[in-house]
């Protein structure tokens, strides 16, 4: 059974529960004290999620004097809430709890969780111990302020394959070389041709003018 720690002079006990809690690695990170049962949350990496972004959330639980609550001595529930939040707000999700190790934790509780949009969220960590007695439930809320996510980068737009105009035409014949003679050299072939008849001819008038022997 649990003692509760004595009191220090001029300190109370959630001040030396705060101490004792921002004595861990996760001294930057939120606390949050129920009764004999503090806890660190942190969400990597920073403790900024950023909407429609998957991110791992873990809590490091602790009784007073600094003893930690491993995940498989508490029966623990995590829940994410809209804000404004208040008893009987209908749950955004549940989500589900494994062990992790983190900043020097073993066997803390741990989940993945993605926030829809951005805006203001409540997380609520129920838990109750596995034995009986070994510590109160308790319910701790750690509000989550969600940033805008990463764009998505638009894809290239894929560069068509432009068909190359063909280059190649089809080559004309080239002309034929004329086979018709010139005109002139037409005429000078049938002058030519008249000329050797005329002289045929004379050849032939000359021979029947001559006398016979």
């Amino acid at each position: 059974m649990f003692t509760p720690t004595k009191r220090a002079i001029g300190l109370t006990v959630p001040a030396m529960f705060l101490i004792t809690l921002g004595s861990t690695p996760a001294i930057a990170h939120k606390v949050k004290i129920s009764g004999e049962i503090g806890a660190t949350k942190h969400i990597e990496p920073s403790d900024t999620p950023r909407a429609g972004e998957p991110s791992l959330v873990w809590f490091a639980l602790t009784r007073q004097g600094g003893e930690q609550i491993p995940l498989g001595q508490c029966n623990c529930r995590l829940t994410l809430y809209p804000q404004p939040y208040q008893p009987g707000t209908p749950a955004l999700a549940e989500l589900s709890l494994r062990p992790i190790s983190a900043e020097g934790f073993s066997n803390i509780p741990g989940a993945t969780v993605t926030f829809p949009q951005v805006g203001a969220y409540v997380l609520v960590l129920r838990g109750a111990p596995k034995t009986a007695g070994n510590f109160q439930p308790f319910e701790l809320r750690f509000d989550v302020t969600v940033a805008a996510g990463q764009p998505t980068a638009s894809p290239l737009p894929t560069a068509e394959t432009a068909t190359p105009a063909s280059t190649s035409q089809t080559a004309s014949p080239a002309p034929a070389a004329s086979l018709i003679a010139p005109a002139w050299a037409i005429g000078l072939s049938v002058l030519a041709g008249i000329g050797i008849l005329g002289a045929i001819a004379q050849r032939l008038m000359t021979a029947k003018r001559r006398p016979q022997k």
